[in-house]
């Protein structure tokens, strides 16, 4: 298979691990053991550093890679989140999650039309990437109970999230309007 159509390559697998990672780290916060839920948290996120490494260090970059690579860095963070919020142990807000799951829902839709017009992956960006760190740093202070600084980042995560939305609806458009014409 050509080089972005591959799918098992070990970048790949890298981000299917990190996906299924959600599991011990629930299984850590329902227990309150927040020792292991971190040891799970950042062996997630050495995964996520190893992926992207990989796929650019050995060649490794996929159409298959662009999708799953940020869907298994979604399903961790959602994952947490709609935990923390049904949980009586957690005080993660529910808007949150809500504004997170719109804005996520509403980047798949453009992703999924510009693959079926383009036949085109959009790969993330900086901002994107900006932001999906300042969330995921939001998602894990909350898990640690850590408040004061959990609503902090919280508050810079909304701004960056609303940011790299303009910038990827931006290039979004860019990309219809170039099948357009």
């Amino acid at each position: 298979m050509s080089g972005e159509n591959r799918i098992l390559t070990l970048s790949n697998l890298f981000s299917l691990i990190r996906a299924f990672l959600l599991f011990p780290i629930l299984i850590s916060l329902s227990n309150e053991n927040r020792i292991w839920a971190v040891v799970w948290m950042v062996l997630a996120f050495i995964t996520d550093f190893l992926d992207g490494y990989l796929a650019r260090r050995w060649s490794q970059c996929s159409n298959f890679g662009r999708i799953i690579d940020p869907l298994a860095d979604k399903i961790i963070v959602l994952g947490i989140s709609f935990f923390m919020v049904v949980s009586h142990k957690y005080d993660f807000p529910l808007w949150f999650l809500i504004f997170i799951l719109a804005r996520e829902f509403i980047m798949m839709i453009c992703s999924l039309v510009v693959i079926r017009k383009k036949n085109v992956v959009m790969e993330s960006n900086r901002p994107g990437k900006n932001s999906a760190i300042a969330v995921g740093l939001t998602v894990f202070l909350f898990a640690m109970k850590l408040e004061p600084y959990a609503w902090i980042v919280l508050w810079c995560a909304l701004g960056m999230t609303l940011y790299s939305s303009g910038v990827y609806f931006s290039l979004f458009l860019k990309q219809i309007r170039k099948v357009s014409s």
